[in-house]
């Protein structure tokens, strides 16, 4: 009986603990102007100590000692010293996460209920989950290759690390798995809830349905991958290009798409230079064997012993050669052209490039030059260009190659070679088109806007201003069309600006068709043959044939005509009416400036006093088309039949 006495008692005093805890209240003593905790009888339990106090809540007190905050149990022990700014309440899982500044900075860490420090107040963020799992925090890495940059690493409840900060974002697991993204190498993984890395860090992006993970790699090899991460179905994506490759190498990151280095060179714009004086030469055919829409490219490389010519990187010490490499249409190489050579002279027409010492190359500025078997050439601007060290020689500033020793930035241009590269990609899918709606396009297509065939220079892009007295247009020498790429599974999105390559001979054509779309004020409405169904506008890219080969941009509404030309302002897109674009058509053989504007120059400019906004409707088009774009058709107009 006495000793259940005694448990009893024990029992009673152990729940008396926390209330009793609970109904202390923080005092300031007058005397000494200090805080410490009162029972409900006003004696001192807590002796005044602290220079601020709150209630107890769960066990635990926010105390402040010299400006910080520290927490203190209900005997008024320091379960974490005041040196924090800032203390969260215990989640569920015991962990709370403190705050430090350090300047302007606020650096986090995590503590549990024992007042252990589990993950270093040395975070820049720090997630934890509120149902258990695994934390992650944003820290400087500790790699030596990324020491010092703020990456997420990955740490169990109790501070176990199980991924040193690596990420450049925080992984998010569910079933015992996680997608991340490398700092080494800018691309994304499968990694386990036990920190073994289960997908290697090689692709664009990743996603994960059911049991099934989906994956975009650097070439644009698309693959599904079952719950065991098994390989399976893989299929490449239509009119990828394998990129340039920078090989690990800051020099050959750095001159990519500086001047012609890393371009992709075609058989119009690569001609065999004969020097005729220092001011004129003669152009001719490069004899090789371009197969079918291949390319070539100039691409920077460590050169062997002996090479002639060579071009010396001050940061590395390295000697360098400029080869030439032919490639198909994929990306695949087919061969060394020249092994060896460098740049020798740019003028307003281009940069010559010598090949192995034997012949001279004119490489155009224009992408688009009309390709011409033999004619001769004037040289403007004619310079003579420094090829002994690679800044000379390649056209790269120092500090952006200095830049690129750095890891970091290395990755970033990494990745910005492989899309850039392939700008584009998701318009060599051909248009889907409803067959429940088809005979309605067709009827909605009658117009001969949709027949015309448009050529080079028919389609320009262009710049839209506002004047006072109507509207005016800057008309550019190029088609630089902006693509915006979405992959849905994985979903990835890479944009930029593309311009537009017509192929051999130019003889390639574009043409305008209508997409119908789901009701939208943001589209085209048929108002002729009233089913008021609402289209948008797609400009596409045909084989000299007919065939169709890609879709250059997809446009909800015209915005003007007149002056022979249809204006679409928001893709800064113009189609010239195919009589009067001859008029504004440039000479392609001597355009310039495409280095440093991807529309090149301007090449008239148009005004419309008292432009208005077309409807956004059919007829507006129909009428477009009947009167030339906004010029008095000749020998009369074309004229819809029922």
């Amino acid at each position: 009986m006495k000793t259940k006495t005694i448990l009893l008692c024990l029992l009673a005093a152990l729940v008396a603990l926390p209330i009793a805890a609970q109904d202390l209240k923080p005092v300031r003593d007058k005397q000494t102007k200090k805080y410490g905790y009162q029972a409900k009888n006003k004696t001192w339990v807590i002796e005044p100590r602290f220079d601020g106090a709150s209630r107890f809540n769960d066990g635990f007190a926010e105390v402040t000692i010299d400006g910080y905050k520290g927490l203190i149990d209900e005997t008024g022990e320091l379960i974490l010293t005041a040196e924090y700014d800032d203390i969260k309440k215990f989640d569920k899982n015991g962990l709370c996460e403190v705050m430090r500044k350090e300047g302007r900075t606020k650096l986090r860490g995590v503590a549990d209920r024992s007042g252990r420090i589990i993950i270093p107040v040395d975070c820049h963020s720090v997630n934890i989950p509120k149902n258990g799992g695994l934390i992650t925090a944003q820290r400087p890495a500790r790699d030596e290759w990324l020491e010092g940059s703020l990456l997420w690493g990955v740490y169990e409840m109790d501070g176990t690390e199980l991924f040193a900060p690596q990420f450049l974002s925080a992984p998010s697991f569910s079933n015992g798995t996680g997608i991340a993204k490398s700092a080494l190498t800018g691309l994304t993984g499968v990694v386990s809830d036990t920190g073994e890395v289960l997908l290697p860090f090689e692709f664009l992006a990743i996603s994960h349905s059911g049991n099934h993970f989906h994956t975009l790699g650097t070439d644009f090899t698309r693959t599904t991958w079952d719950a065991d991460l098994h390989r399976g179905e893989t299929f490449r994506h239509p009119g990828a290009v394998t990129p340039y490759d920078p090989m690990d190498d800051p020099v050959r990151a750095a001159a990519w798409h500086s001047g012609p280095v890393g371009l992709r060179l075609h058989r119009n714009n690569v001609k065999q230079l004969e020097m005729r004086s220092s001011r004129t030469g003669l152009c001719r055919d490069l004899r090789l064997d371009w197969g079918y829409d291949r390319f070539l490219r100039l691409e920077p490389f460590i050169a062997e012993a002996g090479t002639p010519d060579t071009m010396e990187d001050p940061l590395g010490r390295q000697l360098y050669t400029l080869k030439a490499l032919l490639y198909e249409s994929d990306g695949t190489l087919v061969e060394e052209v020249s092994r060896w050579g460098y740049l020798e002279a740019e003028c307003n027409e281009g940069v010559v490039y010598v090949a192995e010492g034997q012949e001279r190359w004119m490489i155009f500025n224009d992408p688009n030059a009309l390709d011409i078997a033999s004619f001769t050439l004037s040289l403007s601007g004619y310079r003579s260009l420094d090829h002994s060290d690679i800044y000379g020689g390649l056209g790269i500033r120092s500090a952006d190659l200095e830049r690129l020793w750095e890891l970091q930035p290395f990755t970033e241009r990494h990745l910005a070679i492989i899309e850039g590269d392939n700008i584009g990609v998701t318009s060599y899918l051909p248009p889907e088109s409803s067959r429940q709606y088809a005979h309605k396009e067709r009827d909605a297509m009658r117009n001969p806007l949709f027949q015309f065939p448009f050529h080079i220079g028919d389609i320009v892009s262009c710049t839209v201003r506002s004047r006072k007295e109507g509207v005016e247009v800057e008309l550019y020498e190029n088609l630089a069309c902006r693509f915006e790429d979405r992959f849905s599974d994985p979903y990835f999105s890479m944009g930029g600006e593309e311009i537009i390559y017509w192929g051999p001979h130019n003889a390639r054509t574009a043409r305008l068709s209508l997409k119908r779309v789901y009701k939208s004020s943001d589209a085209t409405v048929d108002d002729v043959y009233g089913t008021d169904e609402c289209y948008h506008l797609v400009l596409s890219l045909y084989e000299e044939d007919g065939t169709w080969l890609r879709t250059l941009a997809e446009i909800p509404y015209a915005d003007f005509a007149a002056e022979g030309i249809l204006v679409f302002e928001r893709l800064g897109i113009a189609v010239l009416a195919p009589r009067a674009g001859r008029s504004y058509r440039p000479d392609y053989t001597q355009s310039s400036g495409w280095r440093s504007n991807l529309r090149g120059s301007v090449v008239r400019t148009v005004k419309m006093p008292g432009a208005e906004k077309l409807p956004r409707t059919l007829s507006a088009l129909e009428q477009a088309a009947d009167s030339g774009f906004g010029l008095p058709a000749p020998g009369g107009s074309w004229r819809r039949t029922r």
